[in-house]
C-alpha cells in the first residue's frame, strides 16, 4: 500500500499547472496531462475532487469489491475520491485532468461551524455530472497562475464556494439545529462598510470580513448573501468601483493612481473591472 497525502504524488511527472506557490488553507489545485496508464492500491490523506477537461473521452476501471467498476469520462466529468484507501485503478487513454485536494479537517470544520453538525461524510462518488465544479476548479486553477484585481478575496471567495457547492450537494451529515440563519445587523454592515473603506488599499480577506461578524467564514457568507443579496467578493468590488466613479468624476488623480487607492493588482485589472461594471473603461468615463 501506498501512502501519500495526495493522490497526485503517485504520478511520475509535475503537474502542469499549481496553486502550490499560493499556499491556499485547507485547498489545492494541480493541472496534469496523463498518458494511459494508471496508480496503484494506495491510502490518499486528502479528499480528491477529479475533474476530466479533454474533449476526448477515456474509460477509467478500477477493482470494488467482488466486482470491477468502470466509467467513460467525458469532458466535464467528475469523480470524488474521500480522504482514505483504494485499490489500483487505470485509464485507457490519454486525461488531461484537474486535481483539487481538499484538507478534510479544514472541510468538516466549515462544514460543522456552518450548518451546526452532529456527523458530516464526504460521499464517494466514481463518476459524476456537476455543471457547477468543473466552472468553480477552472477559476481556481486561473487564480492561481496569475493575480486577480482583488487578490486573495477572490480566490477566497472561490474556494468557499466550491467547499460549501461539496457540503450541500456531495456529503451526508445530520443538522444539530435547522433554519437558514437571521440576517446581519445594520451595525455589523455598518463595521464591515467602514473596514472597506479603511483598507481600500490593502487585501481584504473573507477572514477578516467574518471576524467583525464574529462568524465562521462559511456562515457569515450565507448570511452575508441572505442580508445583501451579494457575495462578500461582489460586494467590495462593487464598493471600490462606485468610489472609483466618484474620484473618476473628480478629475483630481490619473487612472494608475486610482488603481492604487483602491487596491487593484494592476491598472490593467482595474480597468477592465471598471468596464465589465460600468460598460466603458475608466479613461471613456472621465472624458463623458
Amino acid at each position: 500500500m501506498n501512502y501519500s497525502t495526495y493522490t497526485s504524488e503517485l504520478y511520475d511527472l509535475p503537474a502542469v499547472e499549481t496553486s502550490a506557490a499560493q499556499a491556499w488553507p485547507g485547498l489545492r489545485v494541480e493541472r496534469y496531462q496523463l498518458e494511459p496508464g494508471g496508480v496503484p492500491a494506495h491510502f490518499h490523506a486528502q479528499h480528491l475532487l477529479l475533474i476530466h477537461q479533454a474533449a476526448q473521452a477515456v474509460r477509467s476501471h478500477r477493482p470494488s469489491g467482488n466486482r470491477a467498476e468502470e466509467g467513460l469520462f467525458r469532458c466535464n466529468d467528475a469523480g470524488l475520491y474521500p480522504a482514505g484507501e483504494y485499490g489500483p485503478s487505470a485509464w485507457d487513454g490519454p486525461a488531461d485532468v484537474i486535481h483539487v485536494h481538499l484538507d478534510p479537517e479544514w472541510l468538516e470544520t466549515r462544514a460543522r461551524q456552518s450548518l451546526d453538525l452532529v456527523h458530516f461524510n464526504l460521499r464517494e462518488r466514481f463518476r459524476f455530472e456537476d455543471g457547477l465544479l468543473p466552472y468553480l476548479s477552472r477559476q481556481l486553477l486561473a487564480a492561481a497562475g496569475r493575480e486577480h484585481a482583488l487578490g486573495l478575496l477572490y480566490a477566497e471567495s472561490l474556494v468557499n464556494t466550491l467547499g460549501y457547492h461539496l457540503i450541500e450537494h456531495h456529503a451526508t451529515y445530520e443538522r444539530r439545529i435547522a433554519g437558514t440563519g437571521a440576517r446581519l445587523s445594520a451595525a455589523v454592515l455598518a463595521r464591515i462598510d467602514s473596514y472597506v473603506e479603511a483598507s481600500a488599499e490593502q487585501t481584504i480577506t473573507l477572514a477578516a470580513l467574518a471576524d467583525l461578524a464574529n462568524l465562521s467564514v462559511f456562515h457569515f457568507a450565507r448570511r452575508f448573501k441572505l442580508t445583501t443579496g451579494r457575495s462578500p467578493y461582489q460586494y467590495v468590488l462593487d464598493w471600490k468601483i462606485k468610489r472609483a466613479r466618484q474620484l473618476l468624476r473628480a478629475g483630481g488623480l490619473p487612472i494608475a493612481a486610482i488603481s492604487d487607492a483602491l487596491g487593484f493588482a494592476s491598472p490593467a485589472h482595474f480597468s477592465a473591472a471598471f468596464k465589465r461594471a460600468v460598460g466603458q473603461s475608466p479613461r471613456e468615463f472621465q472624458r463623458t
